[in-house]
């Protein structure tokens, strides 16, 4: 059991420098092609959709390798959910000292001009579909606000944990592969 977790271990925290660094050029291709600032809203919702499908499909993805290649293709679901939890920890923490760099180094005011476009977009929406005034000021309170970088950061360690688990779950649902079961239908 102890040379199991010890292969657990290395395989995960990789896998999860993996996929931290494959976020990490999603969101510099995100961020030096304008993608936020161009696409307004409904823009930002379909990058999120992409960024959740591109997670989904890496946690999927690294986690059949693992059981694969070290499991010999068979696994319980509780231990691909821990090796993918573990993967999802290790990325979320490399993910947190990027936008600790970004927001600090690269890019300190990002933010607040990210902002700044979000609401003049989301004003022009609203005025394009007849909101009244008062609708629009309320919503414009909401803007008045600019996180700082340090409760984005904590927002982005917890929102992504509690995603990359749920994500973690739901791949481990289908990577799952259990000899006994596996042997039992093949002779049906």
């Amino acid at each position: 059991m102890e040379q199991e977790n010890a292969s657990f271990m290395k395989p995960a925290i990789t896998s999860g420098v993996y996929l931290g660094l494959i976020g990490i050029l999603i969101s510099v291709i995100i961020w030096a092609g304008g993608l936020m600032e161009s696409m307004g809203i409904w823009g930002s919702a379909l990058i999120g959709i992409f960024n959740f499908v591109i997670t989904f499909l890496l946690i999927f993805f690294f986690s059949k390798s693992y059981r694969n290649k070290f499991r010999g293709g068979f696994i319980s679901f509780k231990d691909i959910f821990i090796y993918s939890l573990i993967m999802v920890i290790a990325s979320v923490v490399i993910g947190a000292i990027y936008n600790l760099v970004f927001f600090t180094l690269i890019d300190p005011g990002y933010t607040e001009r990210l902002m700044g476009v979000m609401q003049q977009k989301t004003i022009t929406y609203m005025e394009r579909v007849g909101a009244p005034e008062s609708q629009i000021n309320k919503t414009m309170e909401k803007f008045s606000e600019v996180p700082s970088t340090a409760k984005s950061i904590i927002n982005g360690l917890v929102g992504g944990l509690i995603i990359g688990a749920i994500l973690a779950l739901i791949s481990s649902a289908f990577v799952k592969k259990n000899p006994d079961i596996e042997s039992e239908n093949a002779y049906r």
